[in-house]
C-alpha cells in the first residue's frame, strides 16, 4: 500500500503509486516522495 499524507494530518492509502499520483493530481496538487511508499501532498500554488 502507498500512503499519501496531507498537510492537515489526514492520511489516505492507495493500492499503487499510479493511483496515488492520480488522486493527488485530481485534488489539485502533486505527491512528493518521503520514503519508499510514503508521499506528502503538495498543493499547487
Amino acid at each position: 500500500m502507498y500512503q499519501l499524507n496531507f498537510p492537515n494530518g489526514n492520511v489516505q492509502t492507495y493500492a499503487s503509486e499510479g493511483e496515488l499520483r492520480n488522486a493527488a493530481r485530481l485534488l489539485g496538487g502533486e505527491a512528493k516522495m518521503i520514503s519508499s511508499k510514503v508521499y506528502a501532498f503538495v498543493p499547487k500554488k
